[in-house]
């Protein structure tokens, strides 16, 4: 059985290249619309207060080519070396 990125895989089946795990990424999204974004920190990644999730326009080069960006918030109670689920809520901008 292989895992990908795009599935929710047993942590024992996973290579400790994936460090985060992004679910259910769509091929494209509405404008004006909330944007949900989903994602699994491995056990193979500690979590630090300056980590965050940037949405890219297609073709980006750079990590300073993001459109938007949303700091990651710490895990609560969490404990070294688990899986930590986490869910952030793109906002619409006017």
């Amino acid at each position: 059985m292989s895992c990908t990125g795009f599935e929710m895989c047993p942590f024992n089946k996973m290579s400790n290249f994936a460090h985060v795990i992004f679910q259910n990424v769509g091929k494209s999204f509405l404008p004006q619309t909330a944007l949900e974004c989903r994602y699994t920190l491995t056990p193979f990644i500690t979590p630090n207060p300056k980590d965050w999730v940037g949405i890219f326009k297609v073709g980006w080069s750079s990590a300073r080519d993001y459109y938007t960006f949303l700091w990651s918030p710490m895990p609560e109670n969490y404990t070294e070396a688990s899986s930590v689920h986490r869910t952030l809520v793109f906002q619409v901008s006017n």
